[in-house]
């Protein structure tokens, strides 16, 4: 299917989106005007109903005192307008469908004892400094039910399909309430189960300091969101209750209770959920086990953990992970913080998950290798019992004004097993895997502030972090790997990575009194991993030979002092320029199963360069240079080889070593957050001087890849995004363009040098509307182009894939009372030759009662019932076709109490 068969398929959606959004479109048009004729700038203009102070819609005047609101009612309506120091006016109107209408008002200044009179003026957007405040009842359609519903409305605003929220093109730091803090990056948990009623103000913070006492002295440019609770909802508990049931091959269950209390002495947010509809209730909850936060304050130790060595991968590329994630899941999560008085503070937080997945896929892999090609085939099928704890704590003391103490303590144990049963080239194969992670994190943080430019602060992180792992498959796949070995019938391997981690820096902030910043920053890190992997093979239940090249017991330990100094220097209001320099003394220790003691000593420099230079309020340029060294991770340096899957092994380096690259990034931004027409672009152009690729032996039955360490690996990536607000249809036009390259170099089956040119590149659109009421839409399409290229020894071979995916999702708020919401996917894979068309529809309608109490709903996933889903996949040594299962079609009756 070409792009222009695709068109046919998108064009019916649009037609569709353009004929119910023409009906009964409206504009209202005017100008303002006081008692002497002249015009007044920025009044607000409200349409409401007669009989209520909903706002179906709005605007301001210009400073021309014109404005045009849009509308798609029909009906009697007034038209409001207000303006601090003018008395309000009201203007009844009446909509039959007509295109144009005017209305024009003269507004009369109106006296007031400012002393007896509080004067306050109310809009849905208002700025102070660096907060964006939204008033959350302006951006009600009515349809919605959690926190992630509402945050979708609001303009700037962008909520990710896996629930992450990003203000522009930047992800939000934290989720808060009334200024609290329960999830840090974890904050999915609260936006996907809070109800969204209680919400009276969102505030968006930029220039955001997770420190308090940092603000005004660190450089920052993270955002943080803060939800504001309405005065019936603060000081007493509150919750709501959903249960739903149904379903049409089986029962499907969806369960969540919350339960939550804001007090100014104490806040408590209890969640409980169930369902088995294949959704995930917590998000991604590695932020909040292993937060990362990139160059904050306060922050060593940030990303250190134990890795497993060995997957059951259940990936899903494209597709929604709940259509193909048969689940059975339960969530408890105990949250609370305590002002235990005016200078402590205890946050607790807490959550137990346990959750039975289920997921299926085949899948013909075809091989085209210089010496031989092949196809292999995979039924897999694959069951997995989790069960997750994790446990935290954070005390402050507020030692005083300028002074504050940090803790943070933190338990993670989980308990994963897994058993699958993979049809390999015909043959039946039985995979279990057991795997365990147990983590201890602990974390001290001393601020002081100096004076109102001068801070200072000291901090110390332990981290244990353990992984073991036990693995055994009933099929000998490697007889041409262990030809001499007869009667072999299993294989397993143990395996187990356990890291030790001390850190411990002092930071030194001073701001200037021309703004100029220095930074100055020393510490130390020790870390020690030792890394465990026995592979045997098995012969009636007893270990038969546990091969010697198969084998690890390695132990690494890396200790790194460094010191790092970073200077901004403000030319101007509009221009900064930055320098920073950091300087390791680092010393490995590399001893492995074959008592080979490595020891290295190394010192290095590492320089960065950046300007960012503000044009004028509307443009802004940014970018960086940087060469840094990476040192080598355990993950790369154990000596011998490790099983990675039922058919697979790497074999790692063998030595310490670094890693080093340049980064070049440029970045270009028209417009700021709010405006009517933002864009971001930007460009980013890594070399890696040094970098480890892969020796690959290729056979039909195993695969075995060796690390080796190459030179001049490039990688290079663009990105633009225009978000153009069309006023006109009070919509948001959204456009995206990316590409990225990658040349690197490996070998396969003893062949020589094999030059690797990866590039893919996408573009789409996106169009969302911004009524306030009745009718909304979001419809978008992106394709996707793939496009490997192999070069050897004068032959090459290109493998090229284009994807389509096209989404419209439709609501409707009919009344106070009713509303209903379609979302439709659409998706196309090039290379399928049949088969490569997927349409998937989800419905839910609502229905509230009078009080709002207890509401009525229905909603059905999956209506087109459809059961399997194909896509396309290639790399430089093979294409794959992959077919998964789906969850059926289900319909759930829902209720939802509110108390």
């Amino acid at each position: 299917m070409n792009k222009l068969s695709i068109l046919k398929h998108i064009l019916p959606f649009l037609f569709v989106l353009i004929g119910m959004f023409s009906y009964s479109q409206t504009q209202i048009e005017g100008t303002i005007q006081d008692s002497l004729g002249n015009p007044i700038g920025y009044v607000n203009v409200l349409l409401q109903p007669v009989e209520s102070s909903r706002i179906l819609a709005y605007t301001a005047t210009q400073q021309d005192g014109n404005y045009q609101l849009n509308v798609n009612k029909i009906g009697e309506l007034k038209v409001v307008f207000v303006s601090l120091g003018y008395s309000k006016k009201e203007i009844i109107i009446n909509l039959n469908g007509q295109e144009s209408i005017e209305v024009n008002a003269v507004l009369f200044e109106e006296e007031m004892l400012l002393e007896n009179v509080n004067i306050e003026g109310e809009r849905p957007i208002s700025i102070k400094k660096d907060t964006i405040i939204f008033d959350a009842d302006s951006f009600r359609r009515g349809s919605e039910v959690v926190v992630e519903d509402l945050l979708k409305n609001l303009p700037g605003v962008q909520v990710d399909g896996d629930g992450t929220i990003k203000v522009g093109d930047r992800e939000i730091e934290r989720l808060m309430v009334d200024g609290d803090d329960l999830f840090e990056k974890g904050y999915k948990v609260l936006s996907k189960n809070m109800t969204s009623d209680a919400v009276d103000k969102i505030e968006i913070y930029d220039k955001y300091s997770s420190n308090k006492l940092l603000k005004g002295i660190e450089e920052s440019d993270r955002v943080a969101m803060n939800i504001k609770l309405k005065d019936d909802y603060n000081q007493q508990w509150f919750g709501n209750a959903d249960v739903g049931i149904g379903g049409l091959d089986k029962l499907y269950q969806k369960n969540r209770v919350n339960l939550m209390s804001f007090g100014k002495k104490s806040k408590y947010y209890f969640l409980g959920n169930s369902n088995n509809i294949g959704e995930d209730a917590i998000g991604d909850v590695s932020q909040m086990i292993r937060p990362m936060r990139f160059n904050q304050p306060g922050s060593v130790g940030d990303g250190e953990r134990a890795s497993s060595l060995i997957s059951l991968y259940t990936n899903v590329p494209q597709l929604k992970r709940e259509r193909t994630n048969f689940n059975d899941s339960r969530l408890v999560s105990l949250n609370a913080i305590h002002n235990l008085s005016e200078d402590m503070k205890l946050r607790t937080l807490g959550f137990f998950n346990w959750d039975k997945n289920e997921f299926f896929r085949n899948t013909a892999t075809q091989f085209l290798l210089n010496d031989k090609n092949f196809t292999n085939t995979e039924d897999f099928s694959l069951t997995k019992n989790k069960f997750l704890g994790f446990g935290k704590m954070d005390y402050t003391y507020d030692i005083s004004d300028n002074q504050m103490l940090e803790y943070t303590g933190s338990f993670n144990s989980s308990d994963i097993n897994s058993d699958s049963n993979l049809i390999f080239n015909g043959n039946s194969t039985l995979e279990s895997l057991q795997d365990d992670n147990q983590q201890i994190d602990q974390k001290l943080l001393y601020t002081h502030k100096l004076n109102e430019k001068e801070v200072l602060l000291l901090s110390g992180r332990y981290i244990n972090d353990k992984s073991p792992q036990t693995y055994v498959n009933n099929q000998f796949l490697f007889a041409d790997l262990f030809e001499d070995e007869n009667n072999i019938e299993n294989v397993g391997q143990f395996s187990q990575n356990t890291m030790d981690f001390y850190g411990t820096e002092i930071e030194y902030k001073n701001r200037k009194e021309n703004k100029n910043l220095i930074e100055v920053v020393v510490g130390a890190t020790y870390r020690k991993d030792q890394l465990e992997s026995t592979f045997q093979l098995i012969d009636e239940n007893e270990i038969r030979i546990e091969p010697e090249d198969f084998q690890n017991l390695t132990n690494y330990e890396v200790l790194d002092f460094y010191a790092k100094g970073d200077y901004l220097y403000k030319l101007g209001e509009n221009l900064n320029l930055t320098g920073k320099i950091e300087a390791h003394q680092l010393m490995n220790s590399l001893e492995n199963i074959n008592q080979v003691n490595q020891n290295q000593d190394f010192f290095y420099l590492q320089p960065q360069l950046g300007i960012r230079w503000k044009l004028n309020d509307q443009n802004t340029l940014l970018g960086s240079y940087t060469y840094s060294t990476n040192n080598a991770s355990i993950i790369d340096v154990y000596p011998n080889n490790i099983l990675t899957n039922f058919r697979g092994f790497i074999l790692g380096f063998g030595k310490p070593t670094q890693l080093n690259s340049s980064n070049y990034i440029l970045n270009y931004r028209l417009g700021n957050f709010g405006d009517k027409f933002f864009a971001n672009a930007s460009v980013n152009y890594i070399q890696n001087h040094d970098f480890f690729s892969n020796r690959s032996f290729i056979q039909q039955e195993f695969q075995i890849n060796e690390k080796i360490l190459i030179e001049n690996q490039e990688l290079f990536s663009a990105n633009t995004t225009v978000d153009r607000y069309i006023k006109a249809i009070s919509s948001n036009l959204k456009l995206k363009l990316n590409y990225s390259q990658t040349n690197f170099i490996n070998f396969v089956n003893q062949s020589g040098q094999r030059e690797i040119k990866n590039q893919s590149y996408s573009y789409g659109l996106e169009l969302r509307s911004g009524f306030l009421s009745g009718f909304n839409y979001h419809v978008g399409t992106e394709f996707r182009t793939s496009e490997v290229k192999t070069l050897q020894n004068n032959f090459s071979n290109t493998f090229s894939n284009t994807d389509n995916f096209t989404f419209l999702d439709l609501s409707y708020v009919f009344s106070d009372r009713f509303n209903m919401s379609l979302n439709t996917e659409y998706y196309y894979f090039g290379n399928l030759e049949s088969d490569n068309d997927y349409y998937f529809s989800d419905l839910s309608a609502m229905y509230i009662t009078k009080n709002k109490k207890l509401n009525f709903g229905l909603s059905a996933k999956n209506l087109f019932d459809t059961r399997t889903f194909r896509n396309f996949n290639i790399t430089d040594i093979s294409t794959s076709t992959t077919s998964y299962r789906l969850l059926p079609r289900i319909i759930l009756l829902n209720v939802n109490f509110k108390f």
